[in-house]
């Protein structure tokens, strides 16, 4: 699986999609935030790269 910064991603177990923002290789973490973007923004979540379940690329 090919992971770049603004692909929607799912994480195991959720049915909602996020945003990933950045990867930390070094720690094996990743920061997504929900999908939809709230107009006041949106919160970020760090999770661990194992728990990216899917990723469509958007056209």
């Amino acid at each position: 699986m090919t992971l770049h910064q603004g692909a929607r991603v799912r994480l195991a177990g959720d049915t909602r999609s996020y945003q990933l923002l950045s990867i930390d290789d070094r720690r094996g973490r990743c920061f997504v935030r929900p999908l939809p973007l709230t107009r006041h923004g949106s919160q970020v979540i760090e999770v661990a790269v194992e728990q990216l379940a899917g990723l469509r690329d958007e056209d």
